[in-house]
């Protein structure tokens, strides 16, 4: 990515009190730069309000991994809604693989939306830099370590601990673990309010029972729950981090005629709709998915047209809903 006139560049490299040559280096990506003195450069960049604003246009993209996952479906109606509002055209945007620089390049290289949405991480901290030099940009469901970067999330270790706390509670003792893949700070965050839940129980941690799947994939979480339900010491409880791989619980228990929730109890994430439509109903936790896009949308616009975020970091509360699986 190169800026337009050497004149930015002198700019910006004295704003931030380094060489031109270490300046370009940040923008281009081009070499190695210690991480204060590029977090100088993009403050420098920040204060001379250079975003790379050329385009005009009134289209917002959301990035996604995964768009089978029904979690996205509430999302993407509520940013939907907060950009219509505001008078802005969302764009879907599924990128396969989230941690190949590749598939950002047409962010880069084509000056097409005003701002992005992300709601998968952006592991590379050089082509985030890049990315958020060109672009406001609000991270969703998901947050970055990175200072600056809006994001709109839940709690995760905490709803994961009171949905564990709340299984311990009505006498379940050997919890499994259904998550995803570490990659994912919300499946990393969960893993640690699982473990905490289990320590404070004074209850032993089965590393055997905590499986990581890549994808939120009904066959693939069937197989794996029924490897664990079919072993010599099965669990008598399943916490998953998504209500997909809860209903896998489900239809894998019955499988094995074993019967939801006296031989084995299932806790979901997220409260989508297929939570009612197995047997038994699921018991969850319910997160404002709705709102969690349309924060993101409206913190994203304001950026976008210049108006002041009072409210970078956005914590939303969940809610445990008990049904027939405990």
């Amino acid at each position: 990515m190169a800026l337009s006139k050497n004149l930015t560049i002198t700019k910006i490299a004295q704003q931030a009190n380094v060489s031109i040559a270490t300046a370009s280096r940040v923008i281009n990506q081009s070499g190695a730069v210690k991480e204060e003195t590029r977090e100088k450069v993009l403050q420098a960049m920040k204060s001379l309000n250079y975003q790379s604003r050329e385009s005009s246009s009134k289209y917002i993209l959301a990035s996604f991994s995964d768009f089978q996952n029904p979690f996205n479906a509430d999302l993407i109606r509520g940013i939907r809604s907060a950009a219509s509002r505001r008078g802005y055209k969302l764009f879907l945007q599924q990128i396969d693989r989230p941690y190949s620089s590749e598939d950002y390049k047409f962010l880069l290289n084509e000056k097409i939306f005003s701002g992005v949405i992300f709601t998968h991480v952006v592991p590379d901290r050089n082509l985030l830099d890049a990315i958020r030099i060109q672009y406001p940009i609000v991270m969703c469901s998901e947050y970055s370590e990175v200072e600056n970067i809006p994001f709109v999330v839940i709690d995760d270790f905490e709803a994961a601990q009171d949905a564990m706390k709340y299984l311990i509670s009505i006498g379940k003792r050997r919890i499994a673990l259904l998550n995803s893949s570490l990659d994912h700070n919300y499946a990393v965050q969960r893993e640690h309010g699982y473990r905490a839940a289990l320590a404070e129980s004074n209850l032993p941690i089965n590393e055997r029972w905590m499986v990581h799947l890549t994808d939120i994939d009904f066959e693939s979480a069937c197989s794996a729950v029924s490897n664990l339900l079919s072993s010599s010491e099965r669990p008598d409880a399943f916490f998953c981090v998504s209500d997909v791989f809860a209903s896998a619980v489900i239809k894998s228990a019955s499988g094995l005629n074993l019967s939801v929730p006296q031989d084995v109890a299932v806790v979901g994430f997220d409260n989508v709709y297929l939570t009612t439509m197995t047997v038994p109903s699921i018991t969850t936790v319910s997160q404002p998915t709705y709102q969690l896009g349309f924060q993101s949308a409206n913190i994203l616009i304001d950026q976008i047209e210049g108006k002041p975020v009072l409210n970078y970091r956005v914590v939303l509360s969940t809610d445990l809903i008990v049904r027939g699986s405990t």
